[in-house]
């Protein structure tokens, strides 16, 4: 059982990307005995090399969810590690996800996943009604948190002003954005903004969104704000490249 500083996660893909990553973050590894695949041998392996315990049980439990596919292995971990505001813009970051009340651990894990892949620097994410970092997002995240700065802010609207005060553009992504995400100029040091899975992005942050930018979609009226911010992330990717080339 994880203490209030510990997590527990499970699969063999996140705890993989965290023993060559970051294998200080974890305190011990259970693996279950009717295991053998390749991978579960490579954790072993890894985990022997670095000094971490491994423990072999008959089955895996993991708390409060009696149906996860846990893969035969679980790990109980640090508490991700969180950097404030000002330690991440001394990095000189460029490109930053804010999330405005994402609750469900699932995308959550998923718009990290995302954000890593695209090169971003950090996801900024709010104290309150929102999903905060558990296993379930760990284990969505296939491995993402081991690349990603998590910064958990108590007012996001302030945070957004604090961006723009370094030189951040706000951009917040709405259907009804007056420019799409091909129209929109990602180039510069970026913060794009994620809404709510049901009402998206509360008036209190659209203000502090320079431009609202939409995905122009066809036939449905809305995208899961998951799939979403992999999109529009992806067209940013595209722009700094472009940008990048033509220098």
């Amino acid at each position: 059982m994880a203490d209030s500083n510990e997590i527990v996660i499970w699969g063999i893909h996140p705890i993989l990307e965290l023993l060559r990553n970051a294998p200080e973050q974890i305190r011990e590894i259970s693996v279950q005995s009717s295991g053998s695949s390749k991978k579960l041998q490579e954790i072993i392996e890894l985990a022997e090399g670095t000094g971490i315990r491994i423990n072999s049980v008959t089955r895996i439990v993991i708390p409060g969810d009696a149906g996860a596919n846990h893969q035969g292995v679980a790990a109980r971990v640090k508490g991700h590690h969180q950097v404030e505001l000002e330690e991440l813009l001394k990095e000189e970051p460029t490109l930053l996800v804010a999330l405005d009340s994402i609750s469900d651990p699932h995308n959550l894990g998923a718009i990290i996943r995302s954000a890593a892949a695209a090169g971003a620097d950090g996801v900024l994410i709010p104290k309150d009604r929102a999903a905060q970092i558990t296993g379930t997002v760990v284990k969505v995240a296939a491995g993402a948190l081991a690349h990603l700065k998590i910064c958990q802010v108590t007012n996001l609207a302030e945070s957004l002003r604090r961006l723009k005060d370094a030189g951040f553009w706000i951009f917040g992504a709405a259907g009804e954005g007056e420019q799409t995400i091909y129209e929109a100029d990602f180039s510069g040091p970026a913060c794009l903004v994620i809404g709510s899975e049901g009402k998206g992005i509360r008036p209190l942050i659209r203000k502090q969104c320079d431009f609202l930018v939409r995905i122009p979609i066809k036939k449905i009226n809305s995208l899961n704000a998951s799939v979403a911010a992999g999109i529009i992330l992806f067209e940013v990717v595209r722009q700094k490249e472009t940008s990048k080339n033509e220098r």
